[in-house]
């Protein structure tokens, strides 16, 4: 759960830190900054105080799941291939400083990662200068990660949804896959999954007890009670169906408050103001025709002969409702 804050007086490395990561809320913003000269590391150095930030996520293993300890053919992991790290660097138009920011993205077809506009900010006195997503990183060492540049000026974004569609360049989506879209209804009480950098650490799960308000408000915000800290900006938020259905983008959950929640915007309501988003989401509900397996017979027509639909892969991910249905002693 997003920890409670504790008001201190900034020094002015801070301040600056909090104009990137309050673009869009001064409160709830959920980048997390780094120094502009560690742009380009996999592991970015806590240069300064996190409070109890730092020590929360070592020590509640487990509200985030690493992905590292996954099998690599296991469903989770697969679905968690597309997600990376959304590093930014942003320059004050007021001052011209140079600070950094993170957050989580995923990887769309087409070449495009969707991450929240305030972590890639078109309006204020922050403009993204560079930005670049860091795939399969798992480990602090960053072994194994690779990072590809992202086009800081995104195709679409909307401040009010806080969404934003950005190119991505080297076609990392060949060798890490897509995310699939859903614009469907989210209940209140739905149980849902969320990956993601918090902290600008290695990729984690949060999943355990993870599920959107009974009480929703009206209008494109979803409330929820999924685990997340700095840094977890951008991160979809996927249902039992492994398909996104929200993106987060506040915090604001208070671990002694079961009234308290954190906010993410619905996909439906995304779909509905993008036009390559939706289109995506649109060519991803299309059934594909399946080639025939060897030693099918076509009939006269030509065509392969039917066969009863599959079952779901023994490597599907594990269906988060179950499991917190188990959780909750149901």
């Amino acid at each position: 759960m997003t920890p409670i804050r504790r008001r201190r007086r900034p020094t002015s490395a801070a301040a600056c830190l909090l104009l990137a990561l309050c673009a869009a809320d001064p409160a709830f913003a959920q980048s997390v900054g780094f120094d502009p000269a560690d742009y380009g590391r996999a592991q970015l150095p806590l240069r300064q105080t996190t409070g109890d930030a730092a020590a929360y996520v070592d020590q509640n293993k487990g509200a985030f799941e690493p992905i590292s300890e996954l099998d690599p053919k296991d469903g989770l992991a697969a679905l968690a291939r597309p997600i990376g790290r959304v590093d930014i660097v942003l320059r004050n138009a007021q001052t011209g400083q140079q600070v950094g920011a993170s957050c989580t993205g995923a990887l769309l077809p087409g070449d495009y990662v969707l991450t929240n506009h305030h972590c890639l900010p078109q309006s204020g006195d922050l403009t993204p200068v560079k930005a670049s997503i860091l795939m399969d990183y798992l480990t602090l060492d960053g072994k194994g990660s690779r990072r590809f540049e992202i086009d800081p000026k995104p195709v679409e974004h909307d401040a009010r949804l806080d969404y934003a569609l950005a190119r991505v360049a080297g076609n990392p989506s060949a060798t890490y896959g897509a995310v699939r879209l859903s614009g469907e209804t989210v209940s209140g009480n739905r149980s849902m999954l969320v990956i993601h950098h918090p902290l600008g650490r290695p990729k984690v799960m949060s999943r355990f007890r993870c599920f959107a308000m009974k009480d929703q408000a009206e209008g494109p915000d979803l409330r929820h009670r999924c685990d997340t800290l700095g840094g977890s900006s951008g991160s979809l938020m996927f249902d039992a169906s492994v398909a996104g259905i929200a993106l987060h983008k506040e915090g604001g959950l208070d671990p002694k408050d079961p009234s308290s929640f954190n906010k993410a915007t619905r996909l439906s309501a995304i779909l509905g103001r993008s036009r390559i988003l939706s289109g995506i989401a649109a060519a991803q509900a299309r059934p594909v025709a399946a080639a025939a397996p060897a030693g099918d017979v076509p009939d006269k027509a030509g065509a392969a002969p039917s066969r009863p639909a599959a079952g779901p892969p023994a490597d599907r991910p594990l269906d988060p409702a179950s499991m917190n249905a188990i959780l909750r002693g149901r």
